[in-house]
């Protein structure tokens, strides 16, 4: 098996691109949002505080 040492040194994102900027950090923040909101239910759920 040969190892190629080449290393990407180019990034492939565009520089000033709106989607990664600005939309990709958004939809990060929401599904973080998300996530902890049905943490919070399931454990609600597993305390009998939510009746599901």
């Amino acid at each position: 098996m040969t190892r190629d040492n080449r290393t990407n040194s180019k990034s492939h994102i565009p520089k000033g691109s709106f989607l990664f900027e600005k939309v990709v950090p958004v939809a990060l923040a929401v599904m973080g949002i998300v996530m902890l909101g049905l943490i919070l239910f399931a454990a609600g759920v597993l305390l009998g505080i939510v009746k599901f």
